[in-house]
This record gives structure tokens, sequence and C-alpha cells, in this order.
């Protein structure tokens, strides 16, 4: 346990139902705080409907642990109460601290049975002090053992919420506490120790931050665990969701078997650090594989494709592979897919002894590495984090973000240049590159890497494609946009940048779509930071060329005899700096000036004309400047 040392300061923070006093909000104020009175207010509409419990759920206590936006720990115990009008209400005592203060196992410590009572909380009331560090690690240290203790009492639900876990890594869990619990269920008090248990199975291998709430009337918050007397429709805003109750599985799939297993060593070895050695040390990374590659993976450490020795009685689906598709010579139906919404089946056979049985005999050589490939380290826990990030993981992308904001500029580019980021990891990614503060103070060694690597990847900018979560083709511009202006503007006069720059720019002041229209404008013309781009010469210049051709008919040298059906020829690659422009052969579909016009008319083409000779006076005027 020597993971219980106070790295930092703890905030405590009372939230009760004090009125609205004329002001928009719910009237769930901050009316004792520790920390200055904006944090406090800022933390309340973080945890929003967090700070309320109502329904069934609400005449128990329980406990939260979830992330603020800037990566602090916010663990808040809450207690059913009633308001100065006597109507039920809610009120919370909240601690705040970093993750090297508040940790996961010292949170789950404290959950099984809180650490403040209900009557200072409805009594406080103005300034606080920092609470105790060490009052709170003592707390935590001393119910630990009892709690591990507690564990093979809560082995089936385990052994249920592991199996959903290993099939998708990225499923928040949601625990059916129900009145009449079946038989090996957890109730109530028990479900901090099931945390618990599966926080020291998996340790940090799921790559997900451990949020949970011990008691809730709503599985529908962005936790990672979460308990409840019902099910009410889910419409997964907050990412996919196993609902896991507690009755046995009459037929066990694979993933039931791999979880026995995987439990039944964890119970064996309470003690050691979170993680069990066949998912941290044999299967590095594995959770941001997909299933049929990790079911395989699973098989083969744990060896759970394996008949058990003839006497040892199985339900009838599980003979031989837990998935195939034939069992004892005759054919079987294939297993349904579970539905992800719930996992329910009826209780085993009595004569059953073991519900997940596992192979017998010789214990199993120590598990070998299978997920690095050869010559290969395992991944980095933030390239893991990256790859594994997806839409709609509100608190993983609040960890990630903090942990983006802590690294160097270095490694940021290592993981831009691994080319295995999904795009949603390349958006945080980019977005970080290129904060003010970053900008600033950034080598000049590491900006022209920068600029290189954003023009070899042409932006990130598909003007053609759907862009991340169905963005438009405004907004893909715009990010686009920015990118260039903090990226690549400040280098465009740069030798080493500027043949990319010009075959960049060439694409693009060539390209009709409409989405490539608006990034020439927001880079070129109408810049995020005001500032137009220093673009070399004989950039402007072929940017007011293409610029010139009008609907597609432009003024062909007098040496270029195209046939009547010729084919429009494929774009030459710009010269190099301080040479004169190729000739254009022939005209795109629609020019980047046909598009200024309009469609067809004398108005626009005046407009077009009017326009054209401004352009060509700045570029001549910019030409004499620059020159």
């Amino acid at each position: 346990m020597n993971d219980f040392e106070s790295r930092g300061p703890v905030q405590q923070v009372v939230y009760r139902w004090d009125g609205n006093h004329g002001r928009q909000g719910t009237g769930m104020n901050a009316v004792a705080h520790s920390c200055d009175a904006e944090r406090a207010e800022e933390i309340g509409r973080e945890l929003g409907p967090l700070l309320w419990v109502s329904g069934a759920a609400a005449a128990r206590p329980s406990v939260v642990r979830t992330l603020s936006r800037d990566g602090d720990v916010l663990l808040v115990q809450r207690w059913p109460t009633v308001d100065r009008g006597g109507r039920p209400s809610t009120v919370s005592h909240v601690l705040v601290g970093n993750r090297a203060t508040l940790k996961v196992r010292q949170c789950l410590g404290l959950a099984d049975g809180g650490w403040r009572r209900q009557e200072k909380a409805e009594q406080a009331s103005g300034r606080l002090p920092e609470f105790d560090g060490a009052f709170l690690d003592e707390l935590a240290y001393d119910r630990l053992p009892g709690m591990l203790d507690r564990l093979p009492q809560v082995e089936h639900a385990l052994i249920l919420a592991t199996a959903e876990l290993l099939r998708d890594p990225t499923q928040r869990v949601s625990l059916l506490l129900e009145d009449e619990a079946p038989r090996d269920w957890p109730d109530r008090d028990a479900v901090p120790v099931v945390y618990l248990g599966l926080f020291l199975l998996f340790g940090d291998w799921l790559g997900q931050e451990w949020t949970f709430a011990t008691c809730d009337t709503l599985d529908t918050h962005p936790l990672r665990l979460m308990a409840v007397p019902r099910w009410e429709p889910d419409t997964g805003g907050s990412g996919p969701l196993a609902r896991v109750m507690g009755r046995r599985q009459a037929r066990p799939r694979f993933e039931h078997r791999a979880a026995a297993q995987l439990v039944k060593h964890l119970l064996a070895h309470r003690k050691a650090r979170p993680g069990v050695p066949q998912l941290t040390e044999a299967l590095p990374g594995g959770a941001t594989l997909d299933w049929e590659h990790r079911r395989a993976l699973l098989q083969q450490t744990l060896g759970t494709d394996r008949t058990p020795p003839a006497g040892t009685r199985l339900p009838d689906a599980g003979i031989g592979p837990m998935d195939a598709g034939v069992t004892a010579g005759r054919d079987a139906e294939p297993e349904p897919e579970p539905a992800r919404t719930a996992v329910t089946s009826e209780p085993y056979p009595a004569a059953h002894t073991d519900p997940y049985p596992e192979r017998h005999g010789s214990p199993p050589p120590p598990p070998r590495p299978l997920f690095a490939p050869p010559q290969q380290q395992p991944t980095p826990a933030l390239h893991q984090h990256l790859r594994g990030h997806r839409r709609g993981d509100v608190m993983g992308q609040s960890v990630l973000l903090a942990e983006l904001r802590r690294q160097p500029d270095e490694l940021l580019l290592r993981e831009l240049r691994s080319g295995e980021l999904p795009a949603e990891a390349l958006e945080l990614l980019l977005d970080e590159l290129g904060s003010a503060h970053r900008v600033q103070v950034r080598s000049p060694e590491v900006r022209h890497e920068l600029c290189a690597e954003v023009l070899r990847n042409d932006l990130y900018f598909t003007p053609h494609g759907p862009g991340v979560d169905g963005r438009s083709g405004a907004d893909r511009a715009s990010r686009a946009a920015r990118l260039f202006t903090w990226a690549v503007a400040p280098l465009a006069r740069d030798e080493r940048h500027q043949l990319q720059l010009q075959e960049l720019l060439y694409r693009m002041s060539r390209d009709p779509h409409p989405t490539t229209g608006n990034w020439l404008r927001q880079s070129i013309i109408e810049p995020p930071n005001g500032q137009v781009p220093d673009l070399p010469p004989v950039v402007w210049s072929r940017l007011l060329a293409n610029a010139l051709v009008g609907n597609g008919k432009p003024t062909q040298p007098q040496t270029t005899q195209p046939t009547p059906h010729s084919t429009p020829a494929t774009p030459q690659v710009l010269p190099r700096p301080h040479t004169s422009p190729a000739p254009m052969t022939s005209p795109p579909p629609r020019s980047f000036a046909a598009r200024l016009t309009g469609r067809h008319g004398a108005a626009g083409c005046l407009l077009a004309g009017g326009l054209g000779f401004c352009v060509v006076v700045m570029g001549i005027v910019i030409v004499w400047f620059v020159s």
C-alpha cells in the first residue's frame, strides 16, 4: 500500500440546495468551500446532474468518482436530505485533488463507507480549510484489507463484468441491483468491492480512466462503472453500455471462461499490483485490438480453447472451443452474438460445482508477449490511449487532453508521425500542438518538422469526403485553415518547404469543390489571425494565373494546339522558386475565378473582370515589393 502518500492538496466543497437567489441555475450551490468561489462554481457546473439523486436510489448514500475538464479527480459523497421546504433533495461533499493524490485504489477504499458524516455536510457554510490528506490515506488503508477479504463473495459479478470488458474494453458497465438479488450477487454495500476487483484485475490495461458511481438511479452518466436498481432506455450518448444482471450464464461464451480464469488468478494474488500479468504482460495494448484478434490472443495465452479432461462436467455448448459451431460430432446452432444492453440467463444446475470450467493438469507456462511485433517495444500508454480514443468518451477525452498538455512537442510530433491514430485522436493532437503557448515557445527545429509533416499529409484535409463525426465541409475547411495559419504560413518563405507548399496550393486553387474554395479564402485571403501569409512570388503568380481562368476558358499560349476532343492534362509539378511558372495546358471543369462569378450572366462577368483587374494589380505590387 505504498501508494498512499499525500502528493498535493485536497480541496473540499459542499453542495446543497440554497435557492436560485434570482440567478439562473439549478439552485444546487457551493455553500462551503476551501478553494475560491469561482472554482467551486465551475466544479458544480461540471458535476451537474451528478449532484442530484432522485427516485429509488435516493434513499441511500453513494459515492461518485469522476474527472474535471482539467484532469483533477472529483470524489463525491452524496446523501439524501430535505431542503428548507421539506422537499427531497441531496447534499454532496466533494473532494478535489490531482490523480497522484486521489488515486483509484484510495478512492475505492473511501467509497466503502464514505469519509464524512452527513450532519457536518448539512451544517457546513462559508470558508473551509483544505481537507486532511493524511486522514484520507489512513482511512482507505484501514479498509482495503477487509475489502480484499470480501472479493470471493463477489466472484460471480466479477466474472460477468470482466467478460464484458474483455469483449469490448470501451464499454461502460451497469450492474443491476434488484430488491431480491440472485444467489452470489452483490448487494449495494458490496458494490465498491466489485469495483475494486475490476481495478485490480485490469489496472490500466483498458486504457480508460476508472470513474464510477456506487449507486444511482440512471446509468446514462459518462462513468465507467455504475450500479442501479432498474434500467431505463439508454440513448447511447455516453458511449457503449453493457448491462449486467446476476443470473448465471447457462451457455457461457468464450469471454466468460477467459474471465473466470483471470478472476481465479486475481483471487489467488489479491495483494499484487493492479493488472493481472495475463493482460498487462502477455497482451500489452490488447484493448486496442478488434475482438476477433483479441480473442485469438486470449485463447493462446489462457488456453481456453482446449477441452478439459474427461469427467469434467460442462454445459452442452461448452465442449471444445467456446465459439466452435460443432459439438460432440453433431451440428450445432451458432451461438448468437449477445445483446449489449443486457447480460442475463438462467441459473446453472446445482450439480455444476464450477460454472466456468478451466483447463486441468499442470499449470500453464508463464505467458509470453503476443501483442508486440518482433523486435518492437510494447506500445506506450499514451499511444494506446490515443489509438483507443473514440467519439463519445467524454471522461476519457478529459484524461487524454490533460495528458497531452503535459507532454513535450517532440513526443507529440512522434505520435503524429506514427500513422496509427484515428481521426478523432489526430484532431486532439493537432489542437494541442496548435495551442498558443506552444506555438510561441516552439523551437525552430520542431517548427520545421511540424510544417513538413502537415504538408506531407495535405493539412489532414479531405474536402471531398465526410469528416470526423460527419463534420460539415465548412467546419473541415476552418480546421484546415487554422492548421495552415500556425503550422505552415510562418515558414512559407523557407525554401525547404516551398515545393510542397506550391504543389498543395496548385491543387487547391484548381479544385472546383466549394469546401476547397472556403479553405482558400480562410487561409489566404481572410486568415484566422488576420495576417495574410507571406507567400513567395512564384506562388502568388500561380494563384493569380489560376484565378484568371474564367468559366473554364483560359487564354491558351500560341504554341499550344489542343485537339477538339483533348482531355485535361495532368497537373504539372510547380517550378522551384525564382523560375517562371510553366504554362497551363488545359482548364479544369470550373475554375477558381468561376466560383467567384456565379454560373452565368453579364453581371457575373463584370464582377469577375473587376475582381480580376484588382487581383492583377495587387499581384504586380506584391511581386515588385518583395523582389
